[in-house]
């Protein structure tokens, strides 16, 4: 109803035009009194006006005619190019869904091979499609959760090792590396780790950003240069990990093993110790800047170059005799650091 308005409004003002142009404007010009035309003269007068504005209508009308045809051709051409548009994307996004769906049934496959194949798919997919990333980082790490605690074929005994070590799985650690090298941008929530077992797990570099890792054992992993920024590590087994040069601003590690841990030129800043385990820790050059280590075990810690000025080291275990940080003393009965100069009573 409103188009066939319009079209009868626009045929209405063009048969208004037209009359005004062809008929009421020439005669307008001719009768004047001061014109002093006889009728014959003034009827020629009047044809000799029409005649121009009638070529200037048919020009006019040409130009309009040629314009909307160019107009309709040009919308129908449009149209088909988002048709096809539309199409190639229907058809793309059925091939991502092909390829997901088919790298969801290989990940169960029993051949190694076809589980680690599809890992990278599912990569692949995560990649060319941003919506799909998110569902793809949730099912390789609920494949990292429920897998890793399988054991893996151990490697022979040697003479030095009566127990052979535990190490991950190949389909678990391309998963993990899979998620480490991530667009993180893509991101829609955290990447839920909880309670994984990656035991000697190579995270060099990974991005771990926000990662709840709570509980997850990472006993020897190689996390040198991670980016574990606001990670949950919760009572997590970081003992003999290497962490060096790794970010882990913000974490939140309270009664975290990192006993023997390399945490050399690590940055620490903000991070929660409270209570963590840190026996003969390497914090050589870290930075522990506002970092919160009330009640952790820092027995045999190595703190040379380390920016602890402004980190929180009340109830701290520290080894008898050796130089306590500045601005931190030993309590000879407990063995525990105070701030120094504290008086009895004062809060720690």
């Amino acid at each position: 109803m409103r188009r066939v308005l319009t079209w009868t409004l626009v045929v209405v003002i063009l048969v208004v035009v037209l009359v005004v142009a062809i008929w009421i404007v020439p005669l307008l010009l001719t009768r004047h009194p001061s014109a002093g035309l006889t009728a014959a003269a003034r009827l020629t007068a009047e044809n000799n006006a029409r005649t121009p504005v009638v070529a200037a209508l048919a020009v006019v009308g040409a130009a309009a005619l040629t314009a909307g045809v160019t107009w309709r051709a040009t919308k129908s051409t449009l149209q088909g190019q988002e048709i096809d548009r539309q199409g190639q994307e229907i058809d793309r996004q059925g091939q991502l869904t092909d390829r997901y769906t088919k790298a969801i049934e290989q990940l169960g496959s029993d051949k190694l091979d076809v589980r680690i194949g599809s890992i990278y798919a599912l990569e692949r997919v995560a990649r060319d499609s941003p919506p799909d990333h998110p569902a793809v980082m949730e099912v390789l790490a609920a494949f990292i959760r429920e897998h890793s605690h399988e054991q893996w074929r151990p490697p022979e005994p040697t003479t030095d090792d009566l127990q052979p070590r535990r190490t991950t799985r190949p389909d678990v650690q391309t998963a993990i590396t899979v998620i480490g090298r991530r667009n993180v941008s893509y991101d829609l929530g955290r990447i839920d780790l909880t309670g994984a077992r990656l035991t000697g797990v190579n995270l060099t570099g990974a991005r771990l950003i926000s990662a709840d890792l709570t509980g997850a054992r990472l006993t020897s992993a190689d996390l040198t240069r991670a980016d574990l920024a606001d990670a949950d590590l919760t009572r997590a087994d970081l003992s003999d990990a290497y962490l060096t040069g790794a970010k882990l601003t913000g974490a939140y590690l309270p009664l975290a093993d990192l006993s023997r841990a390399n945490l050399s030129h690590a940055k620490l800043t903000g991070a929660n110790l409270s209570r963590a385990r840190l026996t003969d820790a390497d914090l050589i050059g870290a930075d522990l800047t506002g970092a919160y280590l009330s009640g952790a075990d820092l027995t045999g810690v190595n703190l040379t170059g380390a920016d602890s000025s402004t980190a929180y080291l009340a109830g701290a275990e520290y080894l008898e005799g050796t130089p306590a940080p500045a601005g931190w003393v030993q309590d000879p009965a407990s063995g525990r650091l105070e701030r120094a100069g504290k008086e009895p009573g004062d809060a720690l």
